[in-house]
């Protein structure tokens, strides 16, 4: 074993230690606390994929798949003295991420922290996991390697159609926003009219780069708002102001973007392509209710989604923007929440279709204009009654 600095007969007798250390099928490590490896043995060395002269001439922070995460774990194991499962994410020489659990101590001179000396431990199920890109979730939650493991795995699936801003919340937290709950929320359904007809007018690759550019703009403006994407729905989108996190001004935030929405449209069509003809228009949807929200599916294909009468609401009145002067147009429950910030009025008094009982439907005042000739053909059998 290469020398380091003497850490002391009472921690462990190097003579007897040295072969256990050695022929371990455990991969075991000694660094320094300044990010030196001082020693290793082959299990380590097969662990990571380095030769053991490569190890030596790399520093600690260099096998870990995020830099920053050792300053973490030098602040934990410096507190308490020792981690044990302790859940990481190393990297391979190819530069593959390598999850695994840690247990380690620390070892002093003159009472000051002079380095660690641990245990690795991989689990080929993770490492699995993150090859198919972190798409099967994990049922089992009571050992600490599945909470770890489900953890990572929901943080792929959020930064796919979340804001930054929960993904952050469960790095900080170390909390699954993503676990089946019943949660109050505000829907927003966007729609672009007239695709159908835009798409014919245009080339396909144009058509396409339209909507991309559009709906990046759109998603944008829900992140900005502290919103989620749910789904991407063609020429649309369905977004959640309350899942999987809260705010507390969940509605405001949602009624906020939806303005911006608007507004962004007004402006894209006073500097609109020369290509399109007519401006571009599109009509906004929501409504605030008691959801469950959670994440469905199979091995192969799964999804965080919303189900309740709140989204088949929001959905709705989406439609009736076809119709209606208020492009934006808001549930009562909605409304009741955002009144005194945002100047709306009554619009519709009656039943949807598909749907018991009476509603209110209201309109976003600054949303309200000219109804288009071809609208009230697009309306279809939508029943509602002033």
């Amino acid at each position: 074993m290469n020398e380091y600095p003497d850490i002391g007969e009472a921690s462990w007798n190097y003579r007897l230690f040295e072969t256990f250390f050695r022929y371990s099928q455990e991969a075991m490590f000694i660094t320094s606390v300044g990010g030196k490896f001082l020693e290793f043995n082959h299990s380590f060395e097969t662990l990571l994929g380095y030769t053991r002269e490569e190890i030596f001439t790399i520093g600690v922070i260099d096998t870990f798949h995020v830099s920053e995460d050792r300053a973490v774990y030098q602040k934990i194991i410096g507190e308490k003295g020792v981690v044990h499962q302790y859940p990481l994410v190393l990297k391979r020489k190819d530069g593959s991420p390598l999850p695994c659990l840690l247990d380690a101590i620390v070892w002093k001179q003159n009472g000051t922290i002079s380095g660690y000396h641990g245990i690795i431990r991989s689990r080929s199920d993770v490492i699995e996991s993150f090859k198919n890109f972190f798409n099967q979730l994990k049922t089992e939650r009571q050992q600490l390697k599945e909470e770890r493991k489900n953890l990572i795995s929901d943080t792929m699936l959020l930064s796919r159609y979340m804001s930054d801003d929960v993904v952050e919340y469960v790095k900080r937290t170390g909390n699954n926003p993503l676990e089946t709950a019943k949660r109050r929320v505000t829907i927003l359904f966007f729609d672009i009219r007239r695709s159908t007809l835009l798409g014919e007018s245009l080339t396909p690759d144009a058509f396409a780069g339209l909507l991309n550019d559009v709906l990046t703009d759109i998603m944008d403006l829900v992140y900005g708002c502290r919103g989620s994407v749910n789904k991407l729905i063609g020429d649309g989108l369905m977004a959640t102001f309350g899942a999987p996190i809260s705010t507390k001004n969940d509605a405001l935030n949602a009624v906020q973007a939806a303005g911006e929405m608007y507004n962004y449209l007004k402006t894209f069509n006073d500097v609109r392509p020369d290509y399109l003809k007519e401006p571009l228009r599109a009509g906004i949807g929501l409504a605030t209710g008691t959801v469950f929200a959670g994440v469905i599916g199979s091995v192969h294909r799964q999804e965080y989604t919303v189900l309740g009468d709140a989204v088949n609401i929001a959905s709705r009145l989406q439609i009736l923007t076809k119709s209606a002067p208020e492009k934006v147009l808001m549930d009562e429950e909605t409304y009741r929440e955002v009144k005194d910030d945002y100047p709306c009025r009554k619009v519709f008094s009656g039943k949807l279709r598909g749907r018991e009982g009476s509603i209110l439907i209201y309109g976003l005042n600054a949303s309200r204009e000219e109804i288009a000739p071809h609208a009230e053909a697009q309306t279809g059998s939508e029943s509602v009654s002033k």
